[in-house]
């Protein structure tokens, strides 16, 4: 009952003293297990999981869940053999392959990774684990005809929210001309600011665009070319033909362009905020000025891999330059360089075409692609990326290094957005 309910920690309590009297029941050991997990106590959920399969070698569960133990604790070699020993045991566990091909594609073992997804599609067409994860990593090999087609799984099967905008969606049919087709957000801000790129192909089209975003960004997007109206997420939607997610765009347009639109700056700051804040920021002809983000929003999923301990940039601080923190109320401010981890603001910036430096995790995003150190979104990125696993010194002495060529060849601060 009090794990239904969401209390964890009430429902440990109680398991454990079940335990206590039954210590080889192993419906309390997994309960317990899972709600540990839930609180975040991934050792302890290792440790009771280790005595459930001691008590039950056979249980497959026990050695999945082991496996997303593991991973959370950064073991992942013992994360891998915890998912092929659970196939072992259940070879039609499609989330035991799903796991394990996402284990194999963070440590860059890409080929294998998608066998395992395929196995795990074999056994679950639907799985939205497997078709998700097998379609971000086409596109982060750069096998974008694949993966934008697979990637409108995520509708199917429950790997996005629903919409709840009907059945009338636009995927490059039928013809536009004179109706009415409604844009909308449905991820992170960083999706909306990467994605509305697509927005002027439509221009011949012949359609109306309504264009629906989170309401911080309204403002910023109020005025983007080739759009009729933009409206926040908590108005009203008004009359429409048809309805295209964001990131459905790709694969719409595909017929129509199957490059990457990268001109920059496609968005820009207003006039009147970007003149209040080089006020507040006031101008120091001696240094240029650099913006810096090191973490994201902590209930990202990704989060504990692509932020950074602010400690951890020290090095950086040594270049001769004035250091700004966008880490909250981002604004697009009056800045010559930002450096930051992938987030928002990463996307704001490149879109704004300012130069960007952008920490990328070994396992990166599919958008970042591999090896790379360059973007083809955006032509005023930098990539600097772990050469290892949770190896974030290496890539921040790099930044280092870059930082004061950089601040060694700009004199000040610019004056454009």
């Amino acid at each position: 009952m009090h794990q239904a309910a969401g209390n964890h920690a009430r429902a440990v309590a109680l398991l454990e003293q079940a335990i206590g009297l039954a210590p080889r029941q192993l419906p309390s050991l997994h309960a317990a297990a899972m709600s540990l997990s839930a609180l975040g106590e991934h050792g302890r959920t290792l440790e009771m999981l280790k005595r459930a399969a001691a008590f039950s070698p056979g249980s497959w569960e026990s050695h999945y869940n082991m496996g997303r133990a593991l991973g959370l604790l950064d073991q992942y070699d013992a994360e891998m053999a915890a998912y092929r020993r659970a196939i072992e045991l259940k070879p039609d566990c499609a989330d035991a392959y799903t796991n394990l091909g996402v284990a194999l594609g963070e440590s860059h073992r890409f080929d294998e990774a998608l066998r395992m997804f395929k196995k795990a599609i074999q056994i679950a067409p639907n799985n939205p684990g497997a078709r998700a994860n097998r379609a971000g990593t086409n596109m982060l090999l750069g096998e974008f005809a694949h993966g934008w087609r697979e990637y409108e799984c995520r509708w199917h099967i429950g790997t996005q929210r629903p919409h709840g905008l009907g059945d009338n969606l636009w995927l490059g049919e039928p013809p536009l001309a004179g109706k009415t087709l409604l844009l909308h957000c449905e991820q992170d801000f960083g999706d909306t600011l990467q994605f509305v790129r697509y927005i002027p192909l439509l221009a011949d089209t012949g359609a109306r665009i309504v264009l629906r975003v989170q309401e911080p960004l309204r403002a910023l997007l109020t005025d983007f070319p080739g759009v009729s109206a933009v409206i926040g997420q908590s108005e009203a939607v008004p009359a429409f033909d048809y309805h295209c997610p964001l990131l459905s765009l790709p694969y719409a347009l595909w017929n129509v362009s199957t490059a990457i639109p990268a001109a920059t700056p496609y968005l820009h700051a207003d006039a009147e905020r970007r003149a209040r804040w080089a006020a507040w920021l006031g101008e120091d002809a001696r240094r240029p000025r650099v913006g810096m983000v090191w973490s994201g929003s902590p209930t990202h999923r990704n989060d504990r891999k692509r932020s950074i301990p602010l400690r951890d940039l020290a090095p950086l601080f040594e270049a001769d330059a004035t250091f700004v923190s966008l880490q909250k109320d981002v604004r697009a401010s009056d800045l010559d360089l930002v450096i930051c981890v992938d987030t928002a603001v990463a996307h704001l910036a490149g879109a704004l075409g300012k130069p960007v430096w952008i920490l990328v995790p070994f396992p990166p995003d599919w958008r970042w692609q591999l090896a790379r150190t360059d973007s083809p979104w955006y032509p005023t990125a930098r990539l600097f990326r772990q050469p290892a696993r949770d190896d974030w010194r290496t890539a921040i002495m790099a930044v280092s290094m870059a930082l004061q060529d950089f601040t060694g060849s700009v004199p000040r601060a610019g004056n454009n957005g």
